[in-house]
């Protein structure tokens, strides 16, 4: 058999190495000042090794130290992430090592590692107050460094398949996990295969889970996506970050003039699909387009809108301002037909018809879950149509059909299984949301995962929300203690320190939902916790806290004392932390898990909740008195999160990166920090 040829690195750019230390060095970071200490991570970057860039900041002025992690391409932000857990961990490390940070491109630093590496590919490590932590935290990047660099030059990689990788972006996204989604989308980027176009979809998809709005619009590359007709969930995406961005704010204040002329601003993204069916939109969609067709006065156009919502019953979906503005355009429009003797004959252009004289007719679409699955299974040339434009959305519940797609998943062979994975788990998981659940279709494609050992980290988080979705059917005791089996045989292949968070989601669920075999619990609590506590000093403060708590609630007697432990999440600070944090999820046990344990370590934080699904005056005062807020987006829309961040102002927004107790907890975790050092 031939072996297979290992993928030399290329070393970094000489040019751009100087430049970057020379910007990196120069205005707003005065680490120079102790050159010995940083002169070991210049030569490190001098000598085009494949180590990781290590390099560190100190502000004077404001006492301010952070150790920039930068990893060699996107495929090795994961690696990178691994590194950082294991040579610091929560022993030197306080926060920043669990996702890329958020370099802002107006500081001078943060500027010059984007110009080098672009944005999404360093780490911003926190050390804590006090010198010797910070040494510590330089010390152990060192070590990271000499490690790395005294190993193989050559890495060997096995490429992921495209497919492979759109799969776990898409299941990422549908199970809320942030950064995870992020770290595949730039694989993605970085393997090629995919056109500018459907790239942008991706992203776009990406940033209205995450209700970036002002992200969104102003997305390189947005007008040539318009320009081709995208399909419908990227023109959803458009106009409901339009509505959070321009629409939301003078609506709510009852200025409709505003709202119109918002649509005019030239910066936005053109052209707009303006010319939809409201019947396929969302509610935010809808209001933007009838508020464009009220704006040019086309009084056919709202009249027929109209009547499209009257007779799906979303008529009264306008707010106020806008359905005034309606009603006196048409109140108009009769005048004029009364005054003319006849009825408007104003005819609007059909933009089906007019975008070609040709038609193409394609396979039928399948219009259900089960022909969906039938489709999948016979390969048919329709479904790929129901994905993609996600008319899926439209439908009953998987749960209303469970018996029947169970039935047909149960005649899938490998290959057949290989595309339901890839296409069909996020929809499962969305359409399923928190309310219902689909217990044997779940379990067929869990079945499918530990049988097939997926594994990767897009699975992970995959796996952990569709078994939250079959724990929640509250299965007898044999059901209950076959999958925490199939669980249990998997965790020696996952469950690690480097996916401690992880471990903890599913530990978690463990607590939440009843356990009719204690035993099948206690066996599987075994195998997530036992080698979290076996390296719990790698463990930051937080998930070692929570760790602890899961082993006593599960009855786990572990000794999980460290030579340095911290007694509440403000340990070692001068002040105890005061902010005020909102934490938003649609499963209401994981926030009051969340908030319990936050308030436990921090007692004078100020902690607000929400699961609402769309904007509320409620949901609107929490989001704009909050100095941190946390999303976990799984099954979130648009009409939540987008409202949430446009509301937020100038808070720090930290996001799950999954759906558990621990995936909020660490995101809490790291918008503290933030906010602390924002806050000086």
């Amino acid at each position: 058999m031939t072996e297979p040829q290992a993928e030399e690195k290329p070393t970094w750019d000489r040019a751009a190495i100087e430049t970057l230390i020379e910007r990196f060095f120069e205005e707003g970071n005065d680490a120079m000042r102790f050159r010995a200490a940083v002169q070991p991570f210049v030569d490190a970057l001098q000598q085009g090794t494949d180590v990781p860039i290590v390099l560190p900041r100190f502000v004077e002025a404001t006492d301010r130290f952070a150790v920039y992690v930068i990893a060699r391409d996107a495929a090795d932000v994961s690696r990178t992430r691994e590194l950082i857990e294991a040579f610091a961990g929560g022993t030197y490390c306080k926060g920043g090592g669990v996702t890329p940070a958020r370099l802002d491109p107006a500081d001078p630093v943060d500027a010059a590692v984007i110009d080098f590496a672009g944005p999404n590919r360093t780490f911003t490590l926190d050390a804590g107050l006090g010198g010797q932590k910070r040494a510590n935290l330089r010390n152990a990047m060192r070590l990271m460094q000499s490690t790395v660099a005294s190993g193989p030059r050559r890495q060997w990689r096995v490429p992921q398949p495209l497919g492979r990788l759109l799969a776990e972006f898409g299941a990422a996204l549908a199970a809320g996990g942030e950064a995870t989604s992020r770290d595949v989308l730039e694989q993605i980027a970085e393997r090629g295969g995919l056109s500018a176009t459907n790239l942008t979809h991706l992203r776009i998809k990406r940033l209205d889970r995450l209700g970036l709005s002002g992200e969104l619009l102003s997305l390189p590359g947005l007008d040539r996506v318009l320009l081709q007709d995208p399909p419908a969930p990227v023109k959803e995406a458009v106009l409901s970050a339009v509505h959070s961005a321009v629409l939301a704010d003078p609506l709510a204040k009852g200025d409709f003039s505003a709202a119109r002329d918002g649509l005019c601003d030239p910066t936005l993204p053109t052209p707009l699909p303006l010319l939809e069916d409201v019947r396929l939109y969302s509610d935010e969609a809808v209001t933007v387009l009838i508020t464009a067709a009220v704006g040019r006065g086309d009084a056919a156009a709202v009249a027929r809108m109209m009547d499209d919502l009257a007779a799906t019953g979303r008529q009264g979906v306008l707010p106020n301002a806008l359905a005034e503005a309606v009603a006196r355009l048409l109140e108009t429009r009769t005048s004029a037909a009364s005054a003319s003797g006849g009825p408007s004959t104003t005819v609007q252009p059909d933009p089906v018809q007019e975008a070609g004289a040709v038609t193409i007719v394609a396979a039928p679409a399948p219009t259900s879950w089960s022909v969906l699955y039938e489709a999948v299974r016979e390969a048919g040339e329709g479904f790929g149509s129901v994905i993609r434009e996600e008319t899926w959305r439209d439908w009953p519940s998987p749960a209303d059909v469970d018996e029947d797609l169970s039935a047909v998943a149960t005649t899938f062979d490998d290959a057949t299984w290989k595309c339901a994975w890839e296409t069909l788990t996020g929809p499962l998981i969305e359409a399923v949301g928190y309310d219902q659940s689909a217990p044997r279709t779940v379990l067929a494609f869990l079945t499918y995962a530990f049988s097939f050992d997926r594994f990767g980290p897009g699975d992970l988080i995959t796996v952990q929300a569709l078994t939250e979705i079959y724990l929640r059917s509250i299965p007898g005791a044999g059901a209950y203690a076959e999958l925490l089996d199939m669980v249990y045989g998997s965790c020696g292949q996952w469950v690690s320190p480097e996916n401690a968070v992880v471990a903890m989601d599913f530990a978690d669920r463990l607590v939440l939902v009843a356990a009719p075999d204690r035993e099948a619990r206690t066996r599987l609590a075994v195998a997530l916790l036992e080698p979290l506590n076996r390296y719990r000093e790698r463990l930051d403060p937080q998930a070692l806290a929570f760790a602890r708590q899961l082993a006593g609630e599960l009855e786990i007697p572990f000794d999980w004392e460290v030579a340095e432990q911290p007694t509440e999440m403000a340990a070692g600070d001068a002040e105890p932390l005061t902010a005020s944090i909102l934490l938003y999820s649609l499963d209401q046990a994981v926030l009051q898990r969340t908030a319990t344990r936050l308030q436990g370590s921090a007692p004078h934080l100020r902690v607000s909740l929400s699961d609402d699904k769309v904007g509320s005056d409620s949901l609107r005062q929490k989001a704009r008195h909050a100095d941190v807020v946390v999303l976990a987006t799984r099954c979130a829309t648009h009409a939540a999160t987008g409202f949430i961040t446009q509301n937020a102002r100038d808070s720090v927004i930290s996001y799950a990166d999954g759906s558990g107790s621990a995936s909020l907890l660490r995101a809490a975790s790291e918008g503290l920090n933030q906010w602390r050092h924002r806050a000086g």
